[in-house]
């Protein structure tokens, strides 16, 4: 079956976000677990667990990637802003610039993943939107 534009880009989206969550990944693996809160990392863990279920449905072009590419997009997107991006607000928090060594890597290695988590969300959004409406 022919896959759409919209479907098309979704799959790209996907790939991209495996990317850049491979990334942030080591990025995190560089800096070891003590780097960040025991909270942060139980929530990252399970974060890190959603992302492979989306990829995963985005890349095999299952029935409901769009449906959870857009809401675990928006969802990861808004807490790897939050957690990276805000300055210290909580345990959850990990400002990027408060970062020691290597820094120029987790500035890029968060952003890749917040792009690629913002990207699957549109992509999904773009699939659902483009398919008929249920009457």
């Amino acid at each position: 079956m022919e896959m759409s534009a919209a479907s098309r880009r979704l799959v790209a989206a996907g790939w991209v976000f495996a990317a850049g969550s491979g990334i942030h990944l080591l990025d995190h693996l560089r800096r070891g677990q003590s780097s960040i809160s025991e909270e942060l990392y139980w929530l990252g863990n399970l974060g890190l667990i959603l992302q492979v279920v989306a990829i995963t449905l985005i890349v095999t072009r299952h029935t409901h990637g769009p449906r959870v590419a857009a809401a675990a997009g928006t969802a990861l997107s808004v807490g790897f802003l939050a957690a990276h991006w805000l300055p210290e607000w909580s345990a959850l928090s990990d400002p990027v610039w408060e970062i020691e060594s290597a820094r120029w890597f987790s500035y890029l290695a968060s952003s890749a993943e917040i792009l690629g988590a913002a990207a699957i969300a549109a992509a999904g959004i773009s699939v659902l939107r483009a398919q008929p409406a249920r009457t």
